[in-house]
């Protein structure tokens, strides 16, 4: 059986990792010219640590990685709002919850695929059946066609109609900087403002990678100069973060996710990732549910003989959880981005009792207990 996948991400690269592990050819088609080493941290929570140990990569990326034991949760102006213990969560869940550059694990990816499997510069822009068509007129067919192409999927646009992604009311700079005995060993820092967040996690190497938002209209060019002057009076080492970074390691971008779609392909076709399921960043999830529908779809076609039984059996068993996960992480940033003093208020200090502690952690339960199918029995 052949398997041909659209977009070399991280969801598409893990997807045709997965699919080869259980026997699958795949061809996977990016319309880049070349895959390029970028993009900034990566959180690797326990859930999708399971699905890297299915991938065969868990301790190549570890070796990479820093391993995230808490979160330190605080205002702007350093005032402590409250510590979660991720340890305790990873003893439960199992592997640990991790950092790592998105390139890292990217080339990791790539490493476990042959050459032949991977075309780049070829842009699709529809199917038929199970068949690519791409730009320059070539027509690809597979026995499954799995779309892995992001936010703005074609693959997508042509299953459910084109449309705009929906707007989360903030832009964010992103940036990777030396630094990593800046923050505790093993934690991470966030840092809430008014219509404002910081966020800084160690990401291997002697690297800190870190976040900056701000509520804001979509479309609007920020700078590093922008992002320097927002956090400029905030409590160190939030300053020196952001201003000991380079220019050119800095990236902003709008926020934006899709509302859950309440089905995702038909026939071999389907959806895979930020194509299916494209949600904010807030809960730290993006690429961990794109791991484990990789994983759940290699799954489903290793057991499933007819392929278009193996890709709905797939969707009815990630559309819930997907799902799920976007509609928390958007109500999530909404708190977050609070710029009512009085609400902000509130927010900090149910963050810090001992009820906004334990709903939180049992929301981290819940999420990071998910456990990936095997993909072969254990040795």
């Amino acid at each position: 059986m052949r398997a041909v996948i659209i977009g070399a991400g991280i969801g598409g690269l893990a997807t045709a990792v997965a699919l080869r592990r259980v026997g699958l050819e795949t061809l996977t088609i990016e319309r880049a010219p070349s895959i390029r080493e970028l993009g900034a941290g990566l959180s690797i929570w326990a859930n999708a640590m399971s699905a890297l140990r299915e991938l065969g990569v868990e301790a190549r990326v570890m070796a990479s990685a820093s391993v995230i034991e808490r979160n330190v949760s605080e205002t702007r102006t350093g005032r402590l709002i409250g510590i979660t213990d991720l340890s305790k969560i990873s003893g439960i869940a199992g592997p640990a919850c991790i950092c790592v550059h998105r390139a890292v694990l990217q080339r990791i990816l790539l490493e476990g695929l042959p050459g032949e499997s991977l075309r780049t510069g070829a842009r699709c822009v529809g199917f038929e059946d199970s068949t690519a068509i791409l730009e320059d007129g070539n027509r690809i067919t597979g026995d499954i066609l799995v779309g892995a192409d992001g936010i703005y999927s074609v693959i997508r646009d042509q299953l459910h109609g084109a449309a705009p992604p929906r707007y989360a009311g903030y832009t964010c700079w992103r940036g990777i900087c030396r630094g990593e005995e800046l923050l505790l060993d093993g934690s991470t820092l966030l840092a809430i403002g008014s219509g404002t967040q910081f966020g800084a996690w160690p990401c291997g190497a002697g690297q800190l990678y870190w976040f900056l938002t701000q509520n804001a209209p979509a479309g609007r060019t920020q700078t590093k100069a922008d992002a320097v002057a927002l956090c400029r009076h905030w409590a160190a080492p939030i300053p020196e973060i952001v201003e000991g970074t380079a220019e050119d390691a800095i990236h902003q971008s709008d926020i934006f996710d899709r509302p859950p779609l309440s089905w995702w392909g038909r026939g071999r076709i389907t959806l895979l990732g930020d194509a299916a399921h494209p949600a904010t960043p807030n809960l730290g999830q993006g690429a961990c549910q794109a791991l484990e529908d990789a994983i759940v779809l290699a799954d489903c076609v290793r057991r499933v003989q007819a392929p278009e039984a193996a890709l709905r059996e797939y969707e009815q068993s990630r559309i819930p959880r997907t799902r799920a996960i976007v509609k928390n992480s958007w109500q999530s940033g909404r708190i977050l981005q609070m710029d009512r003093t009085a609400l902000e208020k509130l927010r900090n200090w149910l963050m810090g009792t001992s009820v906004g502690t334990h709903l939180g952690m049992r929301m981290l339960r819940e999420l990071l207990a998910y456990k990936v199918p095997m993909l072969k029995p254990p040795t």
